[in-house]
């Protein structure tokens, strides 16, 4: 079973379809990497018949985790997400970029501005004068007026932040599409039953066992674990980062405060990437506008607690 867990273990596991045409009695060959990913140890394991081609294809995913950090990550200076916090634009754009920040402003629409990548500068007040009552009342105010997605200009040519000292993150939505990449990637490659784990969860195909996947659920009560099978699931809540007792990383854009409405929130959808949005949405608004959001997606399953 997998643990989920802000800060953990990150890993990959991948195991390749074997074809009627391989005997039944192949030998997978297993090879295990370790390292980091997203800032944190990481591993991946692939079994696969041929020995070269495992580790062809983990050199592809070590190089694909490695390239999109280097856009989203807000711990790397040079990434293309701080290049635009730092200058306030970003010309010629990744793809990649655009299609995480349109993403996300579909679901700063339908939260009526509670999501919003834009909320940075709050996160910042947060972290640096959490312990100063006093001064961070101040610094709250003012950074509040620097966050509406609204002010967000984008397309192929320019990304560019239309207010003075604006800042975006995507650490709310980006562990899920980088899931979805690696994913792709790897069912690309012929790994039919895969489980990837990169902050938040992927599943291709059964377990090897041919079964659903197992994935342990501390956060939610009366529920060891979930079931999921060719789904994603993304959890959220105040255990991940916390300033200090009363103020955590769960920051509601229109109140401009952390918000405590429920434990946590796990979501299961048809990818990582809309599991993780929607994991980070619900734990920011209230039970009425967590209602309406979801009659848009009726197919993703909610559990809180």
């Amino acid at each position: 079973m997998t643990k989920i867990s802000r800060r953990k273990f990150l890993s990959i596991s991948a195991i390749c379809l074997v074809t009627p045409l391989l005997s039944k009695d192949t030998r997978l060959e297993q090879i295990t990497w370790e390292g980091v990913a997203l800032g944190a140890p990481s591993t991946m394991t692939l079994y696969h018949h041929n020995i070269s081609y495992i580790k062809k294809i983990l050199k592809k995913c070590e190089e694909e985790i490695l390239r999109l950090e280097n856009i989203f990550s807000l711990y790397k200076d040079n990434s293309s997400i701080n290049q635009l916090n730092s200058k306030g634009y970003l010309n010629n754009p990744p793809k990649e970029l655009l299609e995480l920040i349109s993403f996300s402003n579909t679901i700063s629409k339908q939260t009526n501005g509670v999501f919003d990548i834009s909320i940075q500068p709050l996160w910042n007040a947060y972290s640096k004068y959490s312990n100063n009552e006093k001064i961070l009342k101040q610094k709250v105010k003012e950074a509040k007026k620097l966050v509406s997605y609204k002010n967000i200009f984008f397309n192929e040519k320019q990304i560019r932040l239309n207010k003075k000292n604006m800042a975006i993150t995507l650490n709310g939505i980006a562990q899920g599409y980088i899931s979805d990449k690696i994913s792709n990637l790897l069912k690309k490659e012929g790994f039919m039953n895969v489980l990837v784990d990169l902050g938040e969860i992927n599943a291709i195909g059964q377990h090897p066992q041919k079964r659903d996947w197992n994935i342990l659920t501390p956060y939610l009560k009366n529920q060891d674990y979930i079931q999921i099978n060719n789904e994603a699931m993304a959890s959220s809540g105040a255990y991940g980062t916390r300033f200090n007792k009363k103020y955590h990383h769960l920051i509601n854009a229109k109140k401009a405060v952390s918000v405590d409405y429920i434990n946590s929130v796990t979501v299961l959808a048809e990818n990582a990437t809309l599991a993780d949005g929607l994991a980070t949405a619900l734990a920011v608004i209230s039970k009425k506008e967590r209602e309406k959001l979801m009659k848009i997606y009726p197919k993703a399953r909610v559990y809180l607690s």
